[in-house]
């Protein structure tokens, strides 16, 4: 069986008009709880979103403890980066026989002038 809506003037017997009135109806409800549901979904999101912010808003003992473990990892790191980057600038930097002699040469000059007395008077200062 084919129900046709048709416009209230088309209508030829009292049954047609009984059936347009009670499909208006079930249209009118189906409209009621749409809206109804519409609203307890709103509902629904508003708390779970007041839910999430006030989780976010306060820390839980597991939040402050991971961000403890996470710190402790990350100084882990860079201790041991630091410890990789001293020890490569050493092995870099480590001075070979010439560069040696060349320290202790000039450690000697430098014993020796601060030995010699350059008091502008005896005759050992330096000629400007």
């Amino acid at each position: 069986m084919r129900w046709r809506l048709r416009s209230r003037r088309s209508i030829r017997s009292g049954g047609e008009i009984v059936l347009a009135a009670r499909v208006e109806r079930v249209l009118v409800a189906l409209a009621v709880q749409a809206a109804q549901l519409d609203h307890r979904l709103e509902r629904l999101e508003r708390r779970v979103d007041d839910t999430v912010d006030s989780s976010l808003e306060h820390a839980t003992y597991d939040d402050l403890l991971e961000v403890r473990v996470h710190a402790a990892k990350v100084a882990a790191d860079l201790a041991r980066v630091a410890v990789e980057l001293r020890a490569e600038i050493d092995r870099r930097t480590t001075p070979t026989p010439r560069d040696r002699r060349a320290q202790t040469l000039a450690e000697t000059i430098i014993d020796l002038s601060d030995n010699l007395d350059t008091r502008p008077d005896d005759g050992w200062a330096a000629i400007a």
